[in-house]
Parts: structure tokens; C-alpha cells; sequence
């Protein structure tokens, strides 16, 4: 792995882990997508049909470009190029030589380092300067010929060398074979030279633009594009609008792709059974490297399932005061438009709403002049602490500045063993806890490559898909820490006992609603691929998304939607059970860290700074890369072998003991308001009903002025009870003592 992206959208190509590894601080949803649609019909040979913007064929998005220019090996690729043709010359060369084993997978690996040099150098110099052509499309062309590299790698050896059951048996070379096998087969899948599907299922996703809610979107003005649509749902307590635009983009994306994704079905699952597994959902779950992973993810999902229950339930009790036509009584679920999220993936943008103590509100005072390259050297001064070498120089560059609107921040691997880099955005700093995550993320990643840099190419990288994520987030959430936050000369920061549970609630809407998210997405996707009876696909997804996650849609839906689609890694053939694994890992190591320092207290309140034996751990863990399974690298760095729940359960707990306590209380609070309801209603009835009687005979009767007059208010009688003693001839000099005194 050479390059991590934080917009998280593709994780094979290019060695870049987009939000199949949650290493993002941003969905790959929340890219930018082209404004005012005209339409034209594309076809291709399988016959459908596409939605296209003419002006975005000439001037497309960055998000459009990286799909095409990651996924997509056959396109902008011009001929005689010197630089490619000679990689294609030595794997040709190397594919008809009649070598040993060894020394195949020895000249592969140096002709793959000397392509990732290649791509990295491109890669980098493109993410710099975006909106140059040029460098775009030499970037498109070789990491299109990285990833040919790959699959020609498997394919060689399993043609000229795995026929031999000495060779295929070996333990020396078995760890190497399922890397190459893994790498290879899901390149090939997204790659393949017949994947009108992926292409077309992209194209309509990342074209998305929707009228404006209550318009008549006949200028540009009243278009909102996708980021439009997910700053929307963060900000908007209208829940009318979210219903609109929640329905809206699904009209435009699933509905559209429904009929397109059953092709893409049939499609993958064949590409599955040509490598000799049973469907798609199997050979995804080879990068796990475990025979049982299906139940090893239900088991999980079981372990973490009460925890999320309960924040769920918080979350709907505390909503309802918000939006009580919406939520109801009669059930557990909360409509999904309502959790500050397109996708209701992950819920922290209603942390306003449900927070557990508004006094004790989680933002902090800025330090005056905090830069981002403060941030950074925070992050750096505690990887030291651990015993690392510095990584300072991957951040020198980065300046605070005017961000671009394509924009991505990212870490890069230069292929070197020498130079790291790392892209960022020069956004202004709003937040000093998220930005500092982020910034802990990037660099966590750097450390990896640092750590594994020695190894063979084909072992730069994590034993799965969740380690590098769960090993970087680990310092991002001691950073973050209340306790540690007031240690740095970043924020002016408060602790106690109201502001940890509202920085564990915070945080807890961040991974736990991702978590189940991740679960029921992958979970959906399995059982599509490996169950061809299957064929009422959307009901599916919300019997799995209302039983399981408690959330269910705002407006009624039919097999004519086809709402998962509405998820870029959906329609793009990139994994998503990553989130639930790598957050797992990121608290078990944790945990176990935690113990070894002698930590005696709650979880969420251990310190590893400064604590180099633990450093040490993690660093022997790190430097085995790719090399053993993750099974072994997880028993380096803890002693266990297995994947526990034990140690997220154990950070959240007293978040979770509190919770508990609460949903009872706002649960009585709501019910005694639900049961008051109808009383009150009731009363205020019978009062207007009494009172519109009153009026009506005081009308007919003239009891008004016949009140008044006895109150000496009538025109004829207003000053009686005061002025009957008093001469008329001066009455206007007394009226005005008489009035003052009255």
C-alpha cells in the first residue's frame, strides 16, 4: 500500500485505500458532483441506457476523473509510450522465460517497484496540481499498467508454476501465493476489459444533481449537487426537505442502476467462479484470510449490537422532541432522513441535538495563531514519545491557505524507503478535534510505511485491509482525549466526568452507527451474490437495515428502488466490512496496550504517551507488514489470535452505563407526555368550545355593554361612581385628578 486517500473510494487500484478502509475523515459520497444536467442517450453493449451531462463530458469533476483514472486501465491510454511498453516488454519477457520460481518472483518484484516509483511520482505530482490534463493522463496510464502488472502476476503464476502441488503446498511460498491470488483476482474484477456495468453504475452516481426543494428548477441557481444534498442533511431541521432530497437523490441514483446492477451481478460472480470460488461475496473475502469470516462478522455484530441499540434508543428519545410527527411511538426505528446523513452512516452531525450536557458543550477556545502544521508536530511529538523516528518531513510543506475545491488529503508512500508525503487541503480549522484526527490519520499512515519500508514490494502493506486504518486511529483518539487535549497548547480544554461522556457520545456517533452500517451493507451484498433465488433485492436491504440497525425509510419504497445502489463502493465493486473490522482491531490493541502499562482504570482514560514498551510492540508489529497473516501480526502486538469486541465494549462502558440510566428516564418522560397529550388536548377543546359559547350568547344578549356599563365604562355613565358629586360646569378640571387617581 503506497497511497492513502481520505475520501476513501477505491482501495485496489494504484495501491490507494479509499473508504473501503475507514483511514477517511470524508465518505467518498461527499465529492463534489456537476450541476445543470442536460441529457443525451449512451448505450453500450449491454443495452442500457445513460443520463449524461454534456458540459461535465468536457469539464468533469475530480471525483468522476479519479473513478475513471483508478478503475479504469483502458481509458485516456495513448499509444507508444516508451516508459509503459518497456514494462509491458519485461513482463512479456518474463512470462516467456522458462525461470525458477524464486527467480520469477524475485524479477517480479523489482519490476513492481520500479512501477510503483513510477505511479507514486505521477500520482503525487497530479494530487498537487489537479486541474492539469497532462499529468492526469500520465497518471491514468501507468497506474493502469500497475494494476495490469498485478493481474498478469497471478496469472503467470498460477498458469506456469502453481500446476506443481510441491510448489502450490509449500509454506515458504503460500503467504506469497494468497497475496499475489488476493491482489490479482480483485484487480481483475473492477479491471476486466468487460465492465460496461461498473462504468455506467458510476457515471450515474457521480452525475447527481437534484432540483431544489420547493422549486421549479429552471436555472442553475435552483440545482443542488451532491455535496449540496450532504451539507443539507447536516444542517436542515426541516424534515419535510430531508424526505424530499432522501427520496430525490435515490430516484437518481438506485432506481436508475437497479436495472444495470442485476448485469453487474451476473457479471462479477462469473469472473468469482473462473478463479474457482463459489461467488463475488467469497473471493472479497479472501483479503481476511479466514475460512470462517461470514460468522466471524456475525459474531461481532452480535457482540456490539446492545451497545448500538442504546445509542440508538437514546438517539430517537432525544430526536422526538424534534420531530414528533416523524418519530413514533409505536416503534423502535428512526426514519433515516433524520441522522444528519445522506446514507444515516454515521450520526455525529446531530450531536447538537442529543447532547448529553449542553453546558458542557464540546468545542473548545482556539489557541490564538493555531496553524495546521501545529496539529501535525502534536501528532509527530507523540509518535516519538512511543519510540518513532520522527516523520516530520512528510508534513513540511503543508501550509495553511485558500483549500481547493477538489481537494483530497492524503498519504504517500513514494516507493523509495526514503520519501513520504502527505496532501492537505489548508481547510480552515473548525474543528480542533476532527481536524486533529485527521491529521493523526495521515500520519499514522506514514508511520506504517516507515515501519515495513525494508520489506519485499509485495509486502508493503497491512496483514488485511482493516490494520492500517484501526493502527492510525489509535493515536487519534488518545489525542483526542479531553484529558490529553489539556495537556497540548492547542485548545483551551475542560474535563470532568459531563465532558468525557460527551466526548464518548461524540465519538461513539462517529464509529458505532458506521459499524452496524458497514455490517448490514456487506452482509446485503454477500447474500445478492451468493443467492440467485434472491430476488426481492431492496426489501432485503431494509429487512436487514430495520432489524438489525433499528433505522427505516422515510417514504414507502418497491423493487423499483434499489437503495443500497445509492452507496458509492456499491456501485463501484469496493468493500465496506472494513469499518467494522478495523474499529474492532483499533480498541482490542488498545485494550491490550493499555494493560501492559499497567493501566488499572477505564479504558477510555489510559495514556500511552510517553510509554515506549508499547511503542516497541506496535512497531514489531507494523514491520511485519504483509508478510505473516494478520492472526500472527494481531499476537505481536497482544498475545491474542483472535479479533475481540472486548475492547470497544470496555471503552464505550461508561458511556454505556449512562445511557442505560438515561433511555429510562427520557423514555418516562415521553411516555408520561404521550399519555398527557390527549388530556391536554382534550382541555383546550372543551376551553375554546366554552369560551366560543360565551361569546356567542354574550353577543346575542348584549352582555358586553350592559358589564361595562356596570363597571361605569359605558360613553354615558365612564365617570359616575367618581364625578356624581361634581358640578359639570367643572368637570373637565376635576376629570383629570379623578382620572389619575382612578
Amino acid at each position: 500500500m503506497r497511497f492513502i486517500c481520505l475520501v476513501g473510494i477505491i482501495s485496489t487500484a494504484v495501491s490507494v485505500q479509499f473508504q473501503t478502509n475507514p483511514s477517511s475523515d470524508m465518505s467518498a459520497d461527499e465529492t463534489s458532483t456537476p450541476k445543470n444536467n442536460k441529457t443525451l442517450d449512451v448505450s453500450d453493449e449491454s443495452g442500457h441506457e445513460l443520463e449524461a451531462d454534456v458540459d461535465d463530458i468536457k469539464e468533469k469533476k475530480f471525483l468522476d476523473e479519479a473513478i475513471k483514472a483508478i478503475l479504469d486501465p483502458h481509458a485516456f491510454i495513448p499509444k507508444n509510450q516508451d516508459e509503459l511498453e518497456s514494462y509491458k516488454l519485461q513482463l512479456d519477457e518474463l512470462n516467456k522465460s522458462n525461470i525458477s520460481l524464486d527467480s520469477f518472483l524475485s524479477e517480479m518484484d523489482n519490476l513492481s517497484l520500479e512501477v510503483c516509483k513510477t505511479s507514486q511520482k505521477a500520482l503525487w505530482s497530479y494530487v498537487s496540481d489537479i486541474n492539469n490534463e497532462t499529468k492526469k493522463n500520465k497518471m491514468v496510464r501507468i497506474t493502469a499498467e500497475e494494476d495490469e502488472i498485478k493481474k498478469q502476476y497471478w496469472n503467470i503464476l498460477k498458469t506456469k508454476y502453481l500446476r506443481d502441488d510441491t510448489v502450490k503446498n509449500d509454506r515458504n511460498y503460500q503467504r506469497k501465493i494468497r497475496i499475489i491470488k488476493e491482489r490479482g483476482t480483485n484487480v481483475q474484477m473492477p479491471q476486466s476489459k468487460q465492465r460496461e456495468e461498473i462504468d455506467l453504475m458510476q457515471r450515474i452516481w457521480s452525475r447527481v444533481s437534484l432540483c431544489a426543494y420547493n422549486t421549479s428548477c429552471n436555472n442553475e441557481d435552483s440545482i443542488r449537487s451532491m455535496s449540496d444534498v450532504i451539507a443539507i442533511f447536516k444542517t436542515s431541521n426541516d424534515s419535510k426537505e430531508l424526505a424530499y432530497y432522501w427520496k430525490a437523490f435515490r430516484d437518481m441514483t438506485g432506481r436508475k442502476i437497479r436495472p444495470i446492477f442485476k448485469d453487474y451481478v451476473t457479471r462479477m460472480n462469473a469472473v468469482a467462479k473462473s478463479e474457482n470460488f463459489s461467488d463475488a461475496g467469497e473471493m472479497w473475502r479472501l483479503s481476511y484470510d479466514d475460512n470462517n469470516f461470514v460468522e466471524t462478522v456475525k459474531t461481532i455484530w452480535n457482540e456490539m449490537k446492545p451497545l448500538y441499540n442504546l445509542i440508538r434508543d437514546y438517539v430517537r428519545l432525544k430526536l422526538k422532541s424534534y420531530y414528533p410527527e416523524d418519530i413514533k411511538s409505536d416503534t423502535n426505528c428512526i426514519p433515516a432522513h433524520l441522522l444528519g446523513n445522506l446514507w444515516a452512516q454515521e450520526w455525529q452531525a446531530i450531536y447538537p441535538k442529543v447532547i448529553a450536557y449542553p453546558k458542557h458543550y464540546r468545542h473548545k477556545t482556539f489557541t490564538q495563531g493555531l496553524k495546521s502544521k501545529d496539529l501535525f508536530d502534536a501528532v509527530d511529538l507523540f509518535h516519538q514519545s512511543l519510540g518513532f523516528d520522527s516523520a516530520n518531513d512528510s508534513y513540511k510543506d503543508i501550509s495553511d491557505g485558500v483549500p481547493s475545491a477538489n481537494c483530497l488529503p492524503s498519504s504517500h508512500d513514494m516507493c523509495d524507503g526514503v520519501n513520504y508525503k502527505i496532501k492537505w487541503c489548508g481547510d480552515k480549522i473548525t474543528d480542533v478535534e476532527v481536524a486533529l484526527s485527521q491529521a493523526a490519520r495521515l500520519l499514522g499512515h506514514v508511520q506504517y510505511f516507515k515501519h515495513y519500508k525494508d520489506l519485499s514490494p509485495l509486502y508493503r502493506d497491512g496483514p488485511n485491509p482493516a490494520f492500517h486504518d484501526a493502527i492510525s486511529d489509535i493515536v487519534a483518539v488518545q489525542l483526542t482525549l479531553p484529558d490529553h487535549l489539556k495537556t497540548l497548547n492547542l485548545v483551551k480544554a475542560s474535563t470532568g466526568r459531563e465532558v468525557t461522556i460527551n466526548h464518548l457520545l461524540w465519538l461513539a456517533l462517529e464509529k458505532i452507527p458506521l459499524m452496524a452500517y458497514a455490517y448490514v451493507l456487506d452482509t446485503w451484498r454477500w447474500d445478492i451474490f451468493g443467492n440467485s433465488s434472491l430476488e426481492n433485492w431492496n426489501a432485503h436491504w431494509w429487512d436487514l437495515r430495520t432489524k438489525e440497525t433499528g433505522v427505516s425509510p422515510p417514504v414507502l419504497r418497491n423493487e423499483s428502488d434499489l437503495d443500497p445502489a445509492a452507496k458509492y463502493h456499491v456501485v463501484s465493486h469496493v468493500q465496506y466490512i472494513t469499518y467494522l473490522i478495523s474499529h474492532v482491531l483499533e480498541f482490542q490493541i488498545l485494550f491490550s496496550l493499555c494493560k501492559k502499562v499497567n493501566h488499572t482504570g477505564p479504558l477510555h482514560e489510559c495514556s500511552l504517551y510517553g510509554h515506549k514498551e508499547v511503542g516497541k510492540l506496535l512497531s514489531n508489529g507494523m514491520a511485519l507488514g504483509a508478510s505473516e497473516d494478520w492472526n500472527t501480526v494481531l499476537e505481536t502486538m497482544t498475545g491474542e489470535r483472535q479479533l475481540s469486541t472486548e475492547g470497544i465494549l470496555e471503552y464505550f462502558s461508561i458511556l454505556e452505563d449512562f445511557l442505560r440510566k438515561e433511555n429510562l428516564r427520557l423514555a418516562a418522560v415521553v411516555e408520561d407526555m404521550d399519555k398527557s397529550a390527549p388530556i391536554v388536548v382534550g382541555a383546550i377543546v372543551v376551553f375554546l368550545t366554552v369560551l366560543i359559547i360565551v361569546l356567542y350568547c354574550a353577543k346575542k344578549h348584549d352582555l358586553g355593554r350592559k358589564m361595562r356599563s356596570f363597571c361605569g365604562l359605558t360613553k354615558n355613565g365612564s365617570l359616575d361612581i367618581v364625578t356624581n358629586e361634581v358640578p359639570q360646569s367643572k368637570t373637565n378640571d376635576i376629570e383629570g385628578i379623578v382620572e389619575d387617581k382612578v
